[in-house]
């Protein structure tokens, strides 16, 4: 399950990639007349740098996700991903809505796997009551049929 909140979650990072490149480059090297964002060589090179250091977040978010490390860089980069996304849906003026649509699907897929208590007993916390439903209350004595894993 962390392995697959972790494919859905770096869903954005080739497009982040792309435009980081397209902007900085636009903004400095290659500047286009008009130009893409804003109303100059800086807004695009400003556009770059935002989009190469959200690229650097998650790849960093999905990083510590799979090495077990913290969850809640990932969380909050997929919520922020997932709003965006359903600005994007309801804005009519933003362009075509099928990558939002596929970043949105992918970014609520990566939430709700990223929640999942398999997630938590790999990042070694204990599970929320709320989600152990079926499961042995804290301090129960276990239940001699089932296997436990350590």
């Amino acid at each position: 399950m962390v392995i697959g909140a972790v494919a859905a979650g770096v869903a954005p990072l080739p497009f982040l990639a792309v435009y980081a490149v397209l902007f900085i480059s636009r903004g400095t090297v290659h500047p286009v007349t008009p130009p893409d964002v804003g109303n100059s060589k800086t807004t695009e090179l400003l556009a770059g740098l935002i989009a190469l250091a959200l690229f650097i977040i998650g790849s960093l978010a999905a990083y510590w996700l799979l090495d077990g490390r913290r969850r809640w860089l990932f969380v909050l980069y997929q919520a922020a991903l997932l709003a965006t996304s359903i600005y994007l849906i309801i804005d009519r003026t933003s362009g075509s809505m099928a990558i939002p649509i596929l970043l949105g699907i992918t970014s609520l897929v990566a939430l709700v796997l990223s929640m999942l208590p398999v997630t938590w007993e790999h990042l070694r916390h204990d599970v929320p009551p709320w989600l152990r439903r079926g499961q042995a209350k804290p301090g129960a004595t276990p239940d001699p049929t089932r296997e436990h894993i350590p």
